[in-house]
């Protein structure tokens, strides 16, 4: 016997497909990797999203006295084309709770900046994957 979908919850799912192929590329299950071991700012970053759609939102935690002794006060998303592609500011003792947004699908890198005499501290690579299906 055959059930009968809504035509409300068809159009709407239409309507969803649609908004998220004009708005980017839709990804499942995103993963964002980067090799911190070596960095002296930047302890981790992580994703939990179950989707994405033109950019993954990702944790970023920092290693201890990053914002104290090296005055990191801003980190920047910088783009495989080498653009600007989202920053945020930093609380004095602040470690986790960063959120950031890094392009679906791609390379880009993390720019930790000191603001008070304008030096770049450290610089991370990453990289954010998933299951591609537009």
């Amino acid at each position: 016997m055959c059930r009968r979908i809504p035509r409300r919850r068809v159009l709407a799912s239409v309507v969803l497909v649609i908004a998220l192929g004009f708005g980017g590329c839709l990804t499942l299950s995103p993963t964002v990797t980067a090799d911190t071991g070596d960095s002296a700012v930047f302890e981790g970053v992580s994703t939990d999203e179950p989707w994405a759609s033109g950019r993954v939102k990702t944790a970023v935690t920092l290693t201890p006295n990053t914002t104290t002794e090296q005055g990191v006060s801003k980190l920047v998303v910088i783009s495989e084309s080498g653009s600007s592609f989202d920053s945020t500011t930093v609380e004095t003792g602040q470690t986790s709770g960063i959120t950031l947004y890094l392009p679906a699908n791609g390379n880009a890198t993390i720019t930790a900046v000191n603001t008070i005499n304008g030096t770049v501290v450290d610089t991370q690579p990453v990289t954010a994957d998933g299951n591609k299906l537009f």
